[in-house]
């Protein structure tokens, strides 16, 4: 993997086994960039063999490569001695013995620990396994991150996601929720996966290679030892998966599971044995205990990384780590197990723990394992039942990683086989209700949710939902938003009375269950399908919620994400985070607050990328393109649409919108009416109802008259058709207004706007045309609100061309800060200064960047005078060199002073 180092271009950090982990470094970088001027915060989470202690060792180096100060330390697997031993350790620093003293009734240890980080500031604190440390230290480390937050000292803070509910668990939300950056090393991607083999290897790995590599789930250290002792073994051309294993990677779980108990170990073999996921009841069953009584075991074993639980029992956090556990179970007590078990007998039930196994890696987003998995089990059964039933859950996978054509397919194929059980087919018309939804016209959806809705009685309601929210989906094509949000709250009604119907029939479940223990009888089981409620809800709850962030009831929309993402966490199901992640992110869009819409976009890619969920990223790109828009950086917005997204309807449509309203800020009106040429627009202001003032202006600025009266009278129609939500008559009103040069109508836009940034927008249209008028003070007075509105919502450009028009006028507003700058450097650099220095390293000439930047070519060659005196260089094509070399920019994006 390659990362940017001042002075030294590019280079490969740590080895191989680093591949995956540009985005973590970016953020690594990111601290070191700012720990001169201020402290600040890294969270890294991982599982075992992620590479956290690798990021954490290579962020030292660089640290230090940049003159900072490192401390290091990591809390020993048996824990600490004494209270802060980490601490004590890294700052070298030896016990005394008021160190043993309660933190509340002594200070003395607290004020050594600041003594010694305030002498040595700037400062990086790096310091691992932090799941390992005692609440003391953990409460020391926090009162310190409060009393040094004003000092330049770094934390880059490590834990293991393996441990859950320990106290470093909370510690990591606690900063988080106070403005601290997280990270979570997340498995690695296919593409880094095939990088890092052929690292390794010397060549690309062949087919049965990289099947057994698949197995290792992504872990950066299962992967390295299994290809090096393949290699170093002489195993590379016996390699398939069942085949033999190389020693050294049984040595690496061997030193996972060894130190585990007996009962734990126990557990572990039992389950690798079995395959798949292991329920707990059956669990106690095979090993003659009560559920109490194993959840030591269970703590133990996913404590060390090596189980995980599951909403159907336990299963293997890797499917490699189980291969090689279930290699060293001598035969004759795997067949004892199994007969137990009673696998050899009936092939569906021997089939239903590997197909609970499948639906909880769906459900906790290990989506590409849970592929493998239908894959293999496809490849080797032939009940029709299961095949059925498995070809359904490869559906729903097809669905998630936006593969929407192809789960159609696969659902319709499942919909043919006769006598399907109920859950099935109630799996597969949903899957298919939804990917239709996402993939074609809203009309299409509608015809299939039809059949669905005219024999309710045959359906569940999860399938029952999903036809209303395909319904929901054809109205709001239609402009009719009001009908479509009731369908969307029919749908969550819905699914909310069934999970509480499903909680019940569980509850009763396990009453039954309990009195047949102690009855010795048959146990009663809870209903087929019970399980999966909660997770069903997840899309209708999406589907609402982007709903009401469409028409901007932002409050209702973000209180129903929040709600449904605590529950997403607390129960697993991670398959739906990305989804969530990139809608809040348009959410907090809407709202303006700008750097809480990159946040949470970046999120969305982090979580995309682990999922594999690419219509997740393609929104969360769009994002990320119309804040780069809004703050002035065209290059950063052209880069988050270059490549248009093949999902939806309403993704492409609102890619084709971004795209265009970034060529028209770079190239003029006529470039970007060129883009909208074939576009509908009722169904483009459906898709972005308030888009309807900026396609007039557009369309205005190309001397297409014709166009922008029909985007007034589309957005007209969607406001009469709509008239309980007031955002959409203020994007009415502002279109009219820019159409009929209304003053009255550009007035009541900005009264009646929701959103802080199109009441700014209005104010501005106000302001020219009051301008236009001669009414000069009043003209002053609107874009004065404008400029306001724009600072409040982080709008760079826009306020920027504000002022240019004030300055036109005679008005002036002094907006720079008058913060303490060194002489000389980077940071030296006021951020007019900085953004110039940019367009420069990207091409722009001078004139282009007054243009851009709405300022004069004169005050742009004063600005770059000032750069090259503060960086002590004499040339553009020195500045490139100088950022390159930085790490201010990425190297593509360098062009040597010339423009593209």
């Amino acid at each position: 993997m390659r990362f940017a180092r001042p002075g030294a271009g590019k280079r490969f950090i740590g080895g191989s086994d680093m591949r995956g982990r540009e985005r973590e470094w970016r953020h690594v970088v990111g601290l070191l960039r700012v720990l001169r001027r201020r402290g600040g915060t890294l969270l890294v989470d991982g599982e075992p063999g992620a590479g956290r202690s690798r990021l954490l060792a290579e962020a030292a180096a660089e640290a230090s490569a940049r003159g900072i100060d490192v401390v290091r330390g990591g809390v020993a697997e048996l824990g600490e001695l004494v209270p802060c031993g980490v601490l004590l350790e890294a700052l070298d620093l030896g016990a005394e013995p008021e160190d043993a003293v309660p933190v509340g009734s002594g200070t003395r240890l607290l004020d050594r620990l600041k003594a010694a980080f305030d002498a040595r500031a700037p400062l990086l604190a790096v310091l691992d396994d932090l799941h390992r440390a005692d609440p003391v230290t953990l409460k020391i480390l926090r009162t310190l991150h409060e009393l040094l937050a004003d000092r330049p000292v770094g934390w880059l803070l490590s834990r293991s996601t393996a441990v859950r509910d320990c106290p470093a668990a909370a510690l990591f939300n606690l900063l988080e929720r106070h403005g601290a950056r997280r990270t979570t090393l997340a498995p690695l991607s296919p593409d880094a996966v095939t990088e890092l083999a052929t690292d390794t290897l010397g060549e690309r790995p062949d087919a049965a290679t990289q099947a057994l590599v698949a197995a290792a789930g992504g872990n950066p250290l299962l992967i390295t030892e299994l290809l090096a002792g393949l290699r170093d073994e002489g195993l590379l051309r016996a390699a398939a998966p069942g085949g033999r294993l190389p020693a050294q990677l049984r040595t690496v779980v061997r030193n996972w599971v060894d130190p585990l108990g007996a009962e734990a170990r126990s557990l572990v073999e039992t389950v690798a044995v079995l395959g798949g996921s292991l329920s707990l009841e059956h669990a106690t069953s095979l090993l003659g205990t009560t559920p109490a009584a194993l959840l030591p075991a269970m703590e133990e074993s996913t404590a060390a990384g090596v189980l995980v639980v599951t909403a159907h029992g336990l299963a293997f956090r890797h499917e490699l780590v189980r291969d090689v556990v279930a290699t060293w179970v001598p035969p004759p007590v795997r067949e004892a197990v199994l007969e137990q078990f009673g696998v050899l007998e009936d092939a569906v039930t021997a089939a239903a723990p590997a197909v609970a196994a499948m639906d909880a890696a769906i459900a906790d987003g290990r989506l590409r394992e849970a592929e493998r998995m239908v894959r293999r089990r496809l490849a080797h059964h032939g009940s029709v039942p299961v095949m059925a039933e498995l070809r359904s859950l490869l559906s729903e996978i097809m669905y998630l990683t936006g593969r929407g054509e192809e789960a159609v397919r696969e659902a319709e194929t499942v919909l043919a086989v006769p006598g399907l059980p109920e859950h099935v087919r109630d799996r597969v018309i949903l899957v298919r209700l939804y990917a239709v939804t996402r993939r074609r016209s809203g009309g299409v959806a509608a015809a299939y949710a039809n059949e669905v809705l005219e024999e309710r009685s045959r359906h569940g309601p999860a399938a029952t939902a999903a036809a209303l929210i395909a319904r929901a989906t054809a109205e709001r094509e239609e402009g009719r938003f009001e009908t479509a949000l009731a369908l969307a709250e029919e749908a969550r009604r819905l699914t909310e009375d069934a999970r509480r119907l499903a909680e019940d029939a569980r509850r009763l479940a396990d009453d039954a269950r309990r009195l047949a223990e102690d009855a010795h009888r048959p146990a009663e089981e809870a209903p087929v399908g019970a399980d999966r409620t909660e997770q069903r809800r997840y899309e209708v709850c999406l589907a609402t919620a982007a709903l009401l962030t469409d028409v901007y009831r932002l409050d209702e929309a973000r209180t129903l994400l929040r709600q449904v993402r605590k529950d997403m966490y607390a129960g697993g199901h991670l398959a739906w985070a990305a989804d969530a992640a990139a809608l809040e992110a348009r959410a907090e869009l809407a709202a303006g607050r700008l750097d809480g819409a990159t946040d949470e976009a970046e999120r969305a890619l982090d979580l995309a990328g682990a999922l594999d969920t690419p219509l997740s990223a393609a929104a969360a790109g769009a994002v990320l393109a119309a804040v780069a828009l809004r703050r002035g950086d065209l290059r950063e917005a052209t880069r988050h649409v270059a490549d248009p997204p093949e999902g939806s309807l309403e993704s492409r449509t609102r890619h084709t919108l971004l795209a265009a309203q970034i060529t028209e800020a770079r190239d003029g009106p006529r470039s970007a009416m060129s883009l909208l040429a074939g576009l509908s627009w009722p169904l483009a202001l459906a898709m972005e109802p308030t888009a309807g003032p900026w396609l007039v202006r557009a369309a205005l600025g190309a001397e297409d008259r014709a166009a922008a009266e029909s985007v007034a009278a589309a957005a007209d129609t969607l406001s009469r058709a709509n008239t309980e939500l007031p955002a959409l008559a203020a994007s009415a009103a502002h279109a009219w207004g820019l159409l009929a040069g209304d003053r009255d109508a550009l007035a009541r836009a900005a009264g009646q706007a929701v959103d802080v940034w199109a009441r700014g927008s209005a104010e501005e249209d106000l302001g020219v045309a009051l301008e236009a008028a001669g009414q000069r003070e009043k003209a002053t007075m609107s874009l004065d609100r404008a400029l306001a509105a724009y600072a409040e919502t982080g709008a760079v450009r826009d306020a920027a061309r504000i002022r240019q028009r004030l300055r036109g006028m005679g008005v002036r507003h002094r907006h720079w800060n008058s913060a303490k700058r060194p002489a000389s450097g980077w940071d030296s650099l006021t951020e007019t200064e900085y953004t110039v220095s940019l367009l420069v390293v990207d091409g722009w000439t001078n004139r282009q960047i007054a243009e851009q930047m709405f300022i004069s070519v004169h005050t742009v060659t004063f600005h770059l005078r000032q750069v090259y005196r503060k960086l002590s260089i004499n040339s553009r094509v020195e500045l490139a060199r100088l950022a390159v070399a930085q790490g201010r920019v990425d190297p593509g994006r360098a062009n040597d002073g010339r423009r593209d």
